[in-house]
């Protein structure tokens, strides 16, 4: 990554600066301290510029402008380059968004690079592979997300759904009871303990909109309707992708 060979090239001058004025052991410091500045600083920089770049692609979503908004995102990609990690992120937006639109060909394989620390973009990925008769695969995928957001409820819903659909009613209760554990004011995740508990299905849109995300389940009419009129009287709110 660029930044780092800048960083790596800045801490070398500063070590040589440094050795010739003082022995070498001191020199080490000035240089390490350089290297970690200098990178720091370069990522910030570009990490700040993408950010921007998530906001606007954020508005085109609330004006239902998908395909500007993945365009937005798109043009990241030339950063890059210069900052770890950044590509898995834009991946996972851009992902989150085709599949958003049900687009799953070009989704997939952007979610399946994308950072495990996007849980959106993993929980999706879970979701296609439990759509697509992969169960095993789609529980690797939650596993690996909660281990990078723990306190998230919505990768407890979706592992909780998933093994009632498998007629694992009492794996459901014990995913629902960790997720408890973790998140104890968590109402749709207490909530829908108890539904289990007392032999009733799980009621999923209690999660609110970022539920229908995952086309696990489809809403009734009623509930798009609903919906529509959250998102008309919510105008430049995010979406939960961009939490």
């Amino acid at each position: 990554m660029y930044s780092l060979l800048v960083a790596l090239v800045a801490g070398a001058l500063a070590f040589l600066g440094t050795a010739m004025f003082a022995p070498t052991n001191y020199a080490i410091l000035p240089g390490v301290m350089v290297t970690i500045g200098c990178y720091a600083l370069l990522a910030r920089r570009y990490w700040k510029v993408v950010e921007v770049l998530m906001t606007r692609a954020g508005a085109e979503v609330q004006q239902q402008r998908v395909v500007h908004a993945v365009r937005i995102l798109e043009s990241g990609y030339r950063h890059c380059r210069w900052v770890f990690l950044l590509r898995g992120q834009l991946d996972g937006q851009v992902g989150a968004l085709h599949y958003m639109q049900k687009q799953f060909d070009l989704a997939v394989p952007l979610l399946e690079k994308s950072s495990s620390r996007h849980w959106v973009a993993q929980g999706m990925l879970a979701s296609h592979w439990f759509r697509h008769h992969k169960p095993d695969q789609a529980m690797k995928v939650l596993d690996k997300a909660r281990t990078m957001s723990k306190k998230e409820p919505m990768l407890y819903a979706i592992e909780a759904w998933m093994k009632v659909k498998l007629k694992d009613r009492d794996g459901a209760r014990a995913v629902l009871t960790r997720g408890k554990k973790v998140l104890p004011d968590n109402v749709p995740l207490a909530d829908n303990l108890i539904r289990l508990q007392n032999g009733e299905d799980l009621k999923m849109g209690s999660f609110g909109e970022a539920w229908w995300q995952f086309h696990l389940e489809k809403p009734s009419q009623k509930m798009l309707l609903k919906m529509s009129g959250q998102s008309r009287r919510a105008k430049g709110a995010k979406k939960s992708m961009y939490r």
